[in-house]
Parts: structure tokens; sequence; C-alpha cells
């Protein structure tokens, strides 16, 4: 129940099956296994079993949404496990760093997701130079101008 709660904390409109009318969305699957053990409890076979499953679920959320805020509860399990390993291969020591949130996310700030780059081709230089002749450079639009530079900057034209 952890893995499910924390996973549907992470990625809700994941969809099983989507081939079959869109897709399952994950928080749909989840909630419907919380309603089940909620409803289970009530059954005096495995009571116990099920507050399990919810603790556990409640466990999933309280991670995942300490990860989100940058911590990580898991460092001190894979230095466990880590060191654990280490006792039986000493010549490979790896030490996990603790990464930060940065290295996740780059800054995209004012960055353009698509630039528009003309084509260089002699057929449309000549035409400009033909704007040029006709009617001064002071009238060429600031396309025309990048395409003129880029052209003087270009060898193979």
């Amino acid at each position: 129940m952890a893995i499910a709660i924390a996973t549907t904390l992470l990625a809700p409109n994941y969809r099983f099956f989507p081939m079959i009318n869109g897709g399952i969305p994950l928080w749909v699957i989840t909630a419907i296994y919380l309603i089940i053990d909620i409803a289970m409890i009530a059954d005096d076979k495995n009571a116990g079993g099920h507050i399990s499953h919810i603790g556990g679920g409640i466990f999933g959320a309280l991670f995942m949404l300490q990860f989100r805020k940058g911590r990580d509860w898991s460092l001190g399990m894979n230095r466990l496990f880590t060191w654990f390993n280490e006792l039986f291969s000493p010549k490979a020591s790896v030490v996990p760093q603790r990464v930060r949130k940065e290295e996740y996310y780059y800054n995209t700030a004012g960055a353009q997701p698509y630039k528009k780059v003309p084509n260089l081709t002699q057929k449309r230089i000549d035409a400009i130079l033909d704007k040029i002749g006709e009617k001064g450079y002071q009238q060429l639009t600031d396309e025309e101008k990048q395409i003129l530079k880029r052209a003087a900057e270009d060898e193979n034209l």
C-alpha cells in the first residue's frame, strides 16, 4: 500500500491499459484498493493486516510529500545496504552522495523552446539584395537583416 500511495502521489494521471477506452488512471486503482482495505477492517479474520496496509499507505504518502520537499528518507536505508554490501566486497567502496534538487531540474528561464531560423538560399538573398537596391537598407525587416548577417558569415553560399 505504501508503494501504491507513493506512486499515485508521484504520477496520479498515469494510465493502465491505455488501449481500453483511454485507460484507467492510477489514482482510481489506488482508491479502489484503499476502499477495499478500509471495508475489510470490519472482517474479524484479518483486521490487523488491513490496518497495517492503511498505515503503510500513510507512510508512503508522508515519504513522497517529504521527497517533494527535498528530504529523502531512504538515504539511511541506502547507506545501511551499501555498508552491508561492502562487508563482503571491500574493494568496491561507493558512498552514495546526497543529490541536491538543483541537479534534478535545470533552469530554463528565458530559454526559447523553438527559434525560427529561415533557410539561407541564394534566391532569398538575391531578393533581399534587390529590395536594398530599390528601397534601401533601412526598409528591411529585422528578419531580413538577420538573414543577410547569417549569409555574410556562411562560407557555403
